[in-house]
């Protein structure tokens, strides 16, 4: 757990209205001639970045000359400097680019004086930002303007109460205010903002109010108070935003982010960072901006997505080493420390914790260095040295306690208690943490309160008392739930979600010691692929409907720039260009991406239909057991677990769990299984192979074997298990594969069949039976660097059209099988669809995963996108088909997500409405698959057999015949979704003509199909 930056350092960080962040001036332009001031007139004036402007006025001894500048759009300094060049007054307020800046002064002697306006280069410069210079007030200096410019220079010495009794002795209210906005915003004190707040609004100051809103807010938070926060800051926001004022709204968002991002509402945090950053870049400020990819990058990698953490922490410490801010250099360094540890990299994250130190200790940042005390023991944690973290927590507690941090030391306080559970100490940990939770209490902060939880869980699962164990892990899990609803992002709420599975693994083993099977299989269920039951109950709903058109469009866009941006690195990389264009073209991909998850979350946000949907339901054991299964069926969920995992095995009227090894072994065997099945067909790989289905086997399989009689599986698998052909793996107490006895269905949770079957319930029948997109023209031009054409893709299609009378179904084969033809939606009048083309998976970016169709037309010109549909496209389709087929290599796989299982292509074939999705696992010999495929539609088309009885039959003709024994030729097809999914009627078309059944060229000749 970590202390959030902003609870201790909110003060020195984000002042409530901006004032300038200490950096050096850049060098100014070439300065035109100075302008003379004098009474009445006002000059007005733009600036360059970094300029410095110049205006003269003479004096005579004994004058009082009251300056004025006004900022418009421009937060700019302002000098005054004697005959001598000596410098006598200067003015920068807290108060930013708008508001003014006034300078008082009473000549000494006699001489021309300079106003100096200065601009620097990395402050706000809003377009269109301008000042106007003047000459308020020139007159003999009397004894009030005396005790004034006493109370001036009191107040430039930062002597705030005495110049505050100054200033209101001779009734300056205008500087009254300011002063206590100044001992407010030093002295951390709520009545003085409020006092200064009650000047501003009866001065008609509408800016200096919406910034004291600002400061209140700032307060708040850091005591702890976000919601009182909250709403402040919606009055600043609504204040800048009616007053024009682009700086101080994207300051204000900076703060609601950080605010939002202590309540745990994470979406909610992205968003307004993102607004904050947008503004930012507009009006210029360069150093607003690295502090806000500071906070964003910060809490993605809190999300756990630390590829987006970086992005956003890498520019941005850039731009602090180059300005040469040690404070907030340091802290980005902390992030990204924090950040490589959690990718695994904890030598990388403690160099980078261990650099950040010795910067916050020579400049006396103790808060930051509380911050990466907090972080480093964290990372000792993983390089298991428990010395070194009770230190770095002790040490991080007690810095935050003399700091008077009382968010921040809860925090540290939990930590500690982590500490003390790992080393055995029980009793000390219980009493840490209730303490910890206490004091988290009260400033709402559920995310770490919620670890916290479960670390009293523990401490107290390990003194015995599992139902004190019990009721605080559920009340954990409770605060997360809380939370997740809280972003109307979905790659939000699966990353967020993914990385508090912590708390789910823990309840599901304890529920076991608690021999509450029931209880634990529910728990089970809590877990998985939460992300896609939203996505299934979101698929039926028209978000676009009612819509602002404006937001429709740039929606659109947005999803065109990531297009554009995938297809430029896929070119580079092909072309082989340099490691530096293809990096550049990497980054501004992952910023395309952001930008589109971010366009499409304010769609979401905006649209009434997803307003009324209402959350998907977890299913009981009697639910799943009424409502998924039937008396053919066994269902097997497995949970994977670090010390021991389960498998609970489900029938209509029963429920068994078994213990099983723990994650790390049976993952291990999984992956080591996976890579020797997909090469079973090599002479020296087949005794490997066979060895991997024996053992796997016994893993996963021995402790059900009394139960599995020839039941259909529908198999829950978790973790690495998504990658395993359950068909391949061994009988247990036999040499003969599971397919020999069993269908076998997929699904990423029961939850998720259930909600699928309730989701399609009453859909209307398509009218068509098939349609097979097939065979595409390919690119070949750049020889081996493309796609290779698909030879046998066009004969495979032939044979799986004859089945079908001729107004059953759509022929898109050759330059007819195109993206158009996917995109414009005449798939969705047919039951099945069979798509037979390269697939290529991106396994970091989901989204990008694609299918690749004809690249030329007719005429050899190429075709829009290069032919490829990506899978975000694909979750855009309306699909009601009964069964996609993708005939593509490992088009089963995907990003591994915990909790979710493998995410991609079919994912978005499920989302846009198919029943099952028939896909493969790896790469399989091109003449197998369009045998195994012409036997799979036989028992459909001919003989009506549902998808998991044909694929069965059609897996087991293959094993069968010599030469393609070995589970490479048909173990790699698997069944995902609901083996309900529409029994065809048998549609055989005796007199169909194979030379007709095209709507495109014709088929080709044989090859290998390649990835």
């Amino acid at each position: 757990m970590r202390a959030h930056p902003v609870a201790g350092l909110a003060l020195c960080i984000l002042l409530a209205c901006h004032g300038r962040p200490d950096h050096p001036p850049s060098v100014p332009r070439s300065e035109p001639v100075p302008v003379r001031l004098r009474v009445g007139a006002v000059f007005e004036s733009a600036m360059a970045r970094g300029e410095t402007q110049t205006y003269l006025l003479d004096l005579t001894t004994g004058t009082f000359a009251d300056l004025a500048v006004d900022q418009r759009g421009i937060d700019v300094a302002v000098t005054v400097k004697g005959p001598d060049g000596r410098q006598l007054a200067t003015s920068d307020s807290f108060f930013g680019a708008w508001g003014a800046e006034s300078v008082p002064v009473i000549a000494e002697r006699s001489g021309q004086y300079r106003l100096e306006v200065q601009h620097f280069a990395t402050g706000t410069l809003e377009p269109g930002g301008k000042y106007e210079a003047r000459l308020a007030v020139l007159r003999p200096a009397t004894p009030r303007d005396r005790e004034r410019m006493a109370a001036e220079r009191l107040f430039a010495a930062a002597a705030y109460r005495q110049a505050l009794s100054g200033f209101r002795a001779v009734g300056e209210r205008e500087r009254e205010a300011g002063t206590l906005y100044s001992l407010a915003q030093t002295g951390s004190d709520l009545n003085q903002a409020r006092q200064a707040l009650g000047l501003f609004r009866a001065l008609g100051w509408q800016h200096e109010a919406g910034c004291t809103l600002s400061l209140l807010g700032l307060l708040y938070s850091s005591k702890g108070e976000y919601r009182q926060a909250i709403a402040l800051y919606g009055e600043a926001l609504a204040l800048s935003r009616r007053l024009g004022e682009r700086s101080s709204e994207a300051m204000v968002r900076q703060n609601l982010g950080t605010a939002y991002r202590m309540l745990g509402e994470n979406g909610e945090a992205i968003a307004s960072y993102r607004q904050a950053l947008d503004l930012w870049h507009a009006v210029g400020n360069r150093s607003r901006e690295a502090d806000t990819r500071s906070s964003l990058g910060n809490l993605y990698q809190s999300l756990g997505d630390p590829q987006q953490a970086l992005d956003q922490l890498a520019p941005a410490r850039e731009f602090f080493v180059a300005a040469g801010k040690a404070r907030e250099e340091a802290q980005t360094l902390t992030s990204m420390g924090n950040t490589y540890s959690r990718m695994g990299q904890g030598q990388t994250g403690a160099e980078l914790l261990r650099h950040a130190l010795t910067i916050e200790r020579r400049i006396g940042d103790r808060q930051g260095e509380a911050l990466t005390l907090n972080d480093l023991g964290w990372v000792y944690i993983l390089l298991d040295d428990w010395r070194q973290v009770r230190e770095c927590f002790t040490q991080a507690r007690n810095l935050y306690r003399q700091a008077g941090d009382r968010p921040a030391e809860a925090v540290a306080l939990a930590n500690v208690a982590w500490a003390d559970l790992r080393a055995g100490r029980s009793r000390e940990a219980i009493a840490e943490f209730e303490e910890s939770l206490r004091r988290l209490a009260d400033f709402g902060d559920r995310t770490t309160g919620a670890f916290a939880l479960l670390g009293l869980a523990q401490a107290r699962r390990a003194l015995g008392d599992l139902a004190g164990a019990r009721a605080a892990v559920g009340k954990g899990i409770a605060w997360i739930e809380s939370l997740r609803g809280t972003s109307a992002s979905p790659e939000i709420r699966t990353s967020f979600f993914a990385s508090k599975q912590e708390l789910y693994t823990f309840e599901v083993d304890l529920l076991m010691a608690m021999h509450r099977p029931d209880e634990a299989l529910a728990a089970s269920e809590r877990i998985k692929a939460r992300g896609l039951l939203d996505l299934l109950v979101e698929s039926r709903a028209d978000l676009r409907r009612g819509v602002d058109p404006a937001l429709l469009a740039r929606v659109d866009e947005a999803g065109r720039r990531v297009n554009e941006a995938d297809r430029l690195r896929w070119k580079l990389r092909n072309a082989q260009a340099s490691s530096e264009r293809q990096e550049a073209a990497e980054r501004a991909l992952r910023q395309a991406l952001a930008d589109s998850d971010w366009a499409q979350t304010e769609l979401r946000q905006a649209s009434p239909a997803y307003a009324a949907l209402t959350q998907s339901r977890l299913l009981s054991l009697p639910e799943i057991q009424r409502q998924v299964l039937d008396a053919d069926t066994l269902l097997l969920e497995y949970h994977l677990g670090g010390e021991r995992s389960f498998v609970f095995a489900v029938t209509p009227d029963r429920l068994d769990a078994f213990p099983l090894p723990g994650r790390a072994k049976i993952e291990e065997a999984a992956r080591r299984g996976y890579r020797r099945l997909e090469r079973s067909h090599g002479a020296l790989a087949r005794l490997p192979a066979a060895d991997s289905q024996d053992e796997l086997s016994r893993l996963l399989l021995q402790p059900v074997a009394g139960l599995l009689g020839h039941k259909r599986l529908l198999i829950v698998p978790d973790g690495a298990l998504f990658y395993l052909p359950f068909a391949a793996l061994s009988v247990p107490g036999s040499s003969e594969p599971l397919v020999a006895a069993h269908e076998i269905v997929i699904s990423p949770s029961a939850s998720a069949l259930a909600v699928s079957r309730r989701e399609l319930a009453g859909r209307r029948p398509t009218p068509g039976t098939l349609a097979v997109v097939a065979d595409p023209e390919l690119d070949t031009s750049n020889g081996q660097d493309g796609f290779q054409p698909l030879q046998y893709s066009g004969g495979e299609a032939k044979d799986l059209l004859a089945l079908v009378p001729s107004d059953q179904r759509l022929a898109a084969l050759g330059f007819d099988a195109s993206r158009e033809t996917v995109l414009s939606g005449k798939l969705a009048r047919y039951r099945i669809v069979h798509l037979a083309t390269h697939g290529e998976l991106d396994t970091e970016h989901p989204e990008l995963s694609k299918l690749i169709f004809s690249q030329v037309d007719e005429h050899g010109r190429p075709r829009g996108e290069d032919g490829f549909v990506w899978a975000h496209e694909i979750y855009g389709l309306r699909l009601p088909a009964d069964l996609v087929v993708l005939s593509a290599c490992s088009t089963a796989l995907g990003k591994e997500i915990r909790g979710e299982g493998l995410v991609g292509l079919t994912r978005g074939f499920q989302y846009a409405g198919a029943r099952a999705v028939l896909v493969s696992l790896w790469e399989v010999d091109d003449q197998a698959t369009a045998e195994l495929m012409k036997v799979f539609y036989r028992g459909m088309l001919e003989h009506g057999q549902p998808p998991a009885t044909a694929l069965r039959a059609a897996q087991e003709t293959l094993r069968r015949q010599p030469g393609w024994e070995a589970p490479y030729y048909w173990a790699g097809f698997v069944l995902r979704g609901d083996w309900r999914a529409g029994r065809p009627r048998p549609t055989l078309n005796r007199s169909a003509s194979t030379g007709s059944v095209h709507n495109g060229s014709e088929p080709r000749g044989f090859s290998r199909r390649s990835p």
